[in-house]
């Protein structure tokens, strides 16, 4: 069978190896001049960024890396290096309890402890009533720890919107950790939180040597020795359904082509997916893909004329007066990032794609956030000696209160076409981590190899199930 993935990042790269090691002719198509999608890395002058930090973690992907990318030089790091900024102060991120507490002001400590004892004693909502990740967070630390560390505002700043409008799924995917503090006392939390912080410690995840986009390349070379091809600078255009097969229309270098293959799978923003389609889904579908948003995301990239900034690897600001949501001194990931005697940082905004901020002119963005980071002490404004700013339009899925329903209505039509599907973190909605984007784009091409015409329905269905109960409780 012929293949056709829309999209080079980490899905459709290990999807697309899957299926040309089993004989299968593929290509994949790819917008940008290069492989990655958000897993890409900017050079200036001798200085190495990549779009945020990205670690790799868990008991499956490396043995798979090791088998598909055997030269990848990883770096084994300990995750003990996060930090919460707010108040002037530092807090150890993911939060720990006893730590919080011994920084926190004393006065305000006998109400954060009555409010975990008269939580648990009182239940006041049950979890299945919660929809929104502001109650869910309240439920699980009580709402005087939620104001103390302006948790509320961190997620509007994230998102968009207040948390109260954001989905109870956010919180149990990307906040777990609170999950801890549910139905269990202060004491016995500091003990757990004891016992997690030295297992923490012995954590080790993975950061590629030189950059993530490392990772990519050598994932896109394993690809292309398998006689896969790619299509570099091509944005689709529009997927045609009527006649035997697929035939995907795209724009090279300016120059339109089409491609035709058996079976198409799509890694681009889901939202995006469904517009290209011929014919046209229904009124109430492409009304579904309008109602889903994409949250966008400035990158700030700032060379420094000294050796180090940050005590940490990367800092999050919870505080509305901070523009920006995190910053990452990636020398502390791997000193080959900047040279010898300078450092850098990376500073990550985010917005909508439609906002001013998303257009305004990159020196004001600059002078704005350079003077904050000078106000904490990060930095002296004589000592940046050069920056870049990147704007990314498709970051992070917002989850509303609302998206599940129409994510739904959108999988329940995809899952009506037999030759075609959407995965990875833009094509299924889904706030995915690096390591999952390779191990589910691997599996699929896997389960796609082996399945006769007949069965690679199911495949289709097994896939789209798994994204709805993801995070129903």
């Amino acid at each position: 069978m012929k293949f056709i993935i829309l999209g080079a990042g980490l899905s459709g790269l290990s999807c697309g190896i899957a299926l040309a090691r089993n004989g299968h002719e593929t290509i994949i198509i790819e917008k940008a001049p290069e492989v990655g999608g958000l897993a890409r890395s900017h050079r200036i002058d001798g200085y190495t960024f990549d779009y945020g930090p990205h670690f790799l973690f868990g008991p499956k992907v490396l043995p798979l890396l090791n088998e598909l990318t055997p030269e990848l030089d990883l770096i084994p790091l300990k995750r003990t290096q996060e930090r919460i900024y707010f108040r002037n102060r530092y807090f150890k991120f993911p939060f720990d309890p006893k730590d919080l507490l011994s920084h926190m002001e004393t006065a305000k400590i006998p109400g954060v402890l009555s409010d975990l004892f008269f939580k648990r004693i009182f239940k006041e909502s049950k979890e299945s009533s919660i929809n929104n990740v502001e109650d869910w967070v309240i439920h699980s630390v009580g709402k005087r720890i939620y104001d103390y560390m302006s948790l509320g505002g961190y997620i509007k700043n994230l998102y968009g919107i207040p948390a109260t409008e954001v989905s109870k799924d956010w919180g149990v995917q990307k906040l777990k950790f609170l999950a801890r503090w549910k139905n269990i006392n202060p004491f016995q939390l500091a003990l757990k939180a004891l016992r997690e912080e030295k297992h923490l410690k012995s954590q080790v995840v993975n950061y590629p040597h030189s950059g993530i986009d490392r990772l990519a390349t050598h994932l896109a070379d394993e690809f292309i020795n398998r006689r896969g091809k790619i299509h570099f600078n091509s944005k689709a255009i529009s997927i045609d359904l009527k006649q035997e097969g697929i035939s995907v229309r795209f724009l090279s270098d300016g120059k339109e082509e089409k491609a035709r293959g058996d079976f198409l799978i799509s890694t681009i923003p889901i939202t995006n997916l469904l517009k290209m389609i011929s014919p046209s889904p229904h009124g109430e579908t492409l009304r579904s893909a309008d109602s889903l948003r994409y949250r966008a995301l400035l990158l700030l990239f700032v060379c420094l004329r000294k050796e180090k900034a940050l005590d940490y690897q990367c800092i999050y600001f919870t505080e509305s007066k901070f523009p920006f949501r995190r910053i990452t001194e990636f020398k502390n990931l791997d000193k080959t990032m900047a040279p010898k005697t300078r450092t850098s940082l990376c500073v990550e905004i985010t917005c909508f794609e439609n906002e001013e901020l998303f257009r305004r002119d990159s020196e004001t963005i600059f002078k704005d956030v350079t003077q904050q980071l000078e106000s904490c002490g990060f930095i002296k404004k004589d000592e940046v000696e050069n920056y870049s700013l990147l704007r990314i339009p498709y970051a992070y899925p917002i989850y509303d209160i609302q998206y599940n329903k129409a994510l739904d209505e959108l999988l329940n039509y995809l899952g009506s076409i037999d030759r075609l599907i959407s995965i990875g973190r833009q094509g299924l909605f889904s706030y995915n981590t690096m390591s999952n984007s390779i191990l589910s784009g691997y599996d699929l091409g896997q389960k796609l190899s082996a399945a006769g015409e007949n069965e690679m329905k199911s495949v289709i269905q097994d896939i789209y199930e798994e994204r709805k109960e993801k995070y129903s409780s």
